[in-house]
């Protein structure tokens, strides 16, 4: 639906405009005697009967065929050819006229693997770009439907083609449609009765930036953007709130649109099965305004730079009873200065003196709930991290549903000494050497005993004296 939306004229005003060319004589379509000198008097007619709805497609055996009209620029979609003379499908693909199969289906390949709308998110006009370039290879991978493009682009853009439409029975009706746009039946009428797929709302991206406490913690945001909203003076309905509605002379009331085996909403009347002829000013019958939105937002505890948050109809307002679009909300999140993060887990650099380093003692440390007192171990190390369990950000696993906090211990030493300081510090320094030299002389004289019990000549020396040993305390 939304290649006819487009040009500008909706599928029931072309046709309109096809019969509004000839005469009335010769524009009259007989239907059970009644005269139908209009496409709106035709519809019913049709529908009335159950030919189009039900498609039964019941009707005199001699009853007179629409007049032969020329095609027009612009058609329904299908898979087959497309009988335009302004659309070309080589140059769309960016090959020439020769080309073979294979250099068309590479192209093809590369233009769809740019433009495909996973990869385009962000741009709309993805979308109708990759439709184009698939019809165009529908078209042109195809032998015999390429060839019924290149004898129709030969043709001067006057040229008439001979259609005759004969209502007479269903499969003279699907016959003929499937023949002159040499394709899919399905398509050609998901165009015509708009298919529901095309009738989405736009979604809103916008982003949001919060301190790190706040997404640490979670909290509740005020979003303002600027969204199509309902209008207030119709209420979203596109006509004015006194209006009567009337019976859709589409679907009668119904709704939908069935052409066996498949089933769409009513274009006419959005799937209502009423319609009504006046229309809203203020909204300019579309429902919908441009205005400023405002949204409230719970963010959840532990969100990081990058997460996004779907808000579920909190975006564009959809337009006549349509479903509204979701709001993406992308977030930033401030660094802090105290806590850094790694995933779920939180890291803390806690300065302590050289003396707290050595004879150990508690300190108290921020937490995100506060702060706690911690041990520190005595000869603790610069670096040396201890583990808070549990004080870390939310997150989602089995049983364990919080991080942990790692306290990393900064030494501190002094840069200046006074006299008593720097005596107790050299006293001290003399009792290190001491010790150290004490240590020394210890480790050597293990090394020693070590190193004469591997001695070969050892081990000889003691075996000779065990025995001698043995011998005395056997004659004794």
């Amino acid at each position: 639906m939304g290649r006819l939306r487009w040009t500008g004229v909706s599928p029931k005003s072309i046709i309109e405009i096809i019969l509004s060319q000839h005469s009335v004589s010769a524009n009259s379509m007989i239907n059970k005697g009644n005269v139908c000198t209009h496409v709106s008097e035709y519809l019913p007619t049709l529908l009335k009967n159950r030919s189009l709805y039900s498609c039964s497609f019941i009707g005199k055996p001699n009853s007179p065929s629409i007049r032969r009209f020329p095609p027009l620029k612009h058609f329904f979609h299908s898979t087959g050819a497309r009988y335009s003379a302004e659309r070309d499908y080589y140059e769309i693909l960016g090959v020439s006229r020769d080309s073979t199969r294979d250099e068309i289906k590479k192209a093809f390949h590369v233009l769809a693997k740019k433009y495909h709308p996973d990869a385009n998110k962000n741009n709309p006009s993805a979308k109708r770009k990759f439709q184009e370039i698939r019809d165009a290879y529908e078209i042109l991978q195809n032998p015999q439907k390429r060839a019924q493009y290149d004898t129709m682009k030969e043709q001067p853009s006057n040229n008439t083609e001979n259609i005759n439409y004969n209502y007479g029975n269903g499969n003279d009706f699907r016959h003929t449609y499937s023949t002159q746009f040499s394709g899919s039946f399905q398509k050609i009428f998901s165009e015509i009765f708009e298919n529901e797929a095309e009738n989405l709302t736009q979604d809103i991206q916008v982003e949001l930036s919060l301190s790190f406490s706040e997404a640490a913690k979670g909290c509740t945001k005020h979003l303002s953007f600027d969204a199509d909203v309902p209008c207030d003076s119709c209420s979203g309905l596109g006509y004015p709130l006194n209006s009567t509605p009337k019976v859709c002379p589409t679907c009668q009331g119904v709704g939908r649109v069935t052409i066996p085996p498949f089933t769409a909403t009513c274009s006419t009347c959005k799937g209502s099965g009423r319609v009504i002829k006046e229309r809203c000013r203020a909204c300019k019958a579309s429902g919908v305004v441009e205005a400023i939105k405002d949204v409230k937002v719970t963010i959840p505890a532990g969100v990081d730079s990058g997460d996004t948050i779907r808000v579920p109809k909190a975006g564009h307002a959809g337009r006549r009873g349509v479903q509204p679009g979701s709001l993406f909300i992308k977030l930033k999140v401030a660094k802090d200065p105290l806590f850094a993060r790694e995933g779920a887990d939180l890291y803390v650099d806690y300065h302590i003196s050289f003396t707290k380093a050595i004879l150990g003692g508690k300190v108290e440390v921020p937490t995100l709930s506060g702060k706690t007192n911690i041990q520190v171990p005595k000869g603790v190390q610069p670096g040396q991290l201890v583990v808070l369990r549990g004080k870390g950000l939310p997150k989602s696993g089995f049983l364990v549903n919080h991080g942990n906090q790692y306290v990393r211990f900064r030494i501190d030493f002094p840069t200046a000494l006074n006299e008593r300081q720097r005596a107790i510090m050299e006293e001290f320094a003399q009792e290190e050497v001491v010790n150290e030299d004490y240590m020394d002389g210890e480790v050597n004289l293990w090394q020693q005993l070590l190193e004469r019990v591997s001695n070969p000549k050892f081990v000889v020396e003691f075996s000779l004296l065990i025995v001698i040993l043995l011998l005395l305390i056997k004659t004794l």
